[in-house]
């Protein structure tokens, strides 16, 4: 068989593949939350997003932009002892805190895991005013490196993702916040656990649980980052999944059922990408041997990767449905 039958062929298969993977698809109906987003960790790109550039409340995810400062903040800083904010004090009783204090004192790295583990609005100010001079200074910190990783719709007031009318972000900025974050190893390290015993400095710990419904269900390959709750319509999710060299990211807001969107998301994700490793493992190693035994030329090597020339923004998807549709 010559090699340009083989690239149909190989052409033919992909697309056959991609319906049976566009076949899987997310409607908005579906999705619970009042906003979501679906992205690429390795590529940024957005899978999906319902009213992504929304502005709402992000809730305790809020946090993994306190969690980042801290783990930028280096080793020094992240295991030496957790300085103690005043605010803390002014916190309401029926908010989630991990009593960190003089008589229980922690490390930093430590304050953060469990704060990212379980939460703790009194971790996330004493993170705050550890890392920074005082809070204020803090959350400009925050606000100033949403801008510099391109969340552009974010605006902090605090470091704990307590209630505030100035205090929002979106669905999209959100994502782009966990993928950034993702990529650093000590950030990392704060995430995926369904619980952490907290030690403290002086003798003695605290052991804490994860409250991420998506994290503790199971699901292969997760990651649960960070979850919230919000007194403005419903629960918050950020999480990640990872299969093999893939990882996606999703953020989901004001849900009522933040880990069934949140597995609905990541199965679409790991569904497409099944489809087209299939084809990448299987006609794509046939045509490198096909190439070898027929010498092609390097013009014919640069076509035998090039599905086709798309218009900016199409998908693969996209490209497979019009060929099936044909």
């Amino acid at each position: 068989m010559s090699f340009m039958k083989m690239k149909k062929l190989a052409l033919c298969a992909m697309v056959w593949c991609l319906g049976l993977a566009s076949s899987f698809a997310v409607s908005d109906g579906e999705i619970h939350a009042r906003a979501a987003v679906l992205m690429d960790a390795q590529t940024g790109e957005v899978l999906y997003s319902k009213n992504g550039d929304e502005k709402l409340y992000p809730g305790g995810t809020t946090m993994i932009m306190t969690a980042l400062l801290g783990a930028e903040a280096g080793d020094t800083v992240l295991d030496g002892a957790v300085h103690f904010s005043d605010d803390v004090t002014k916190l309401d009783r029926d908010v989630a805190v991990l009593g960190i204090s003089a008589d229980h004192p922690v490390t930093l790295r430590n304050a953060l895991t469990a704060m990212m583990t379980y939460t703790g609005c009194d971790a996330a100010l004493d993170t705050a005013v550890t890392v920074a001079p005082s809070v204020a200074d803090f959350v400009h910190m925050m606000n100033d490196k949403a801008v510099a990783i391109g969340a552009t719709n974010t605006h902090f007031t605090n470091p704990h993702g307590l209630p505030d009318a100035n205090h929002v972000s979106t669905a999209k900025d959100l994502a782009k916040i966990a993928v950034y974050a993702m990529q650093n190893q000590t950030f990392k390290s704060f995430t995926g656990r369904t619980s952490f015993v907290m030690p403290y400095t002086n003798g003695g710990s605290q052991e804490v649980f994860s409250m991420n419904e998506f994290l503790n269900s199971g699901y292969k390959g997760a990651n649960g980052i960070k979850t919230g709750a919000t007194d403005y319509g419903g629960a918050t999710l950020v999480a990640s999944a990872t299969r093999g060299d893939k990882t996606y990211v999703v953020s989901i807001l004001n849900s009522d059922n933040r880990s069934g969107d949140a597995k609905l998301l990541m199965d679409f994700a790991f569904a497409e990408t099944t489809a087209i490793d299939a084809v990448s493992k299987e006609d794509g190693k046939s045509a490198v041997a096909e190439k070898k035994e027929n010498k092609t030329t390097p013009e014919e090597d640069a076509e035998a990767y090039t599905l086709r020339d798309a218009p900016e923004g199409q998908t693969l998807t996209g490209i497979a449905a019009q060929h099936i549709s044909k």
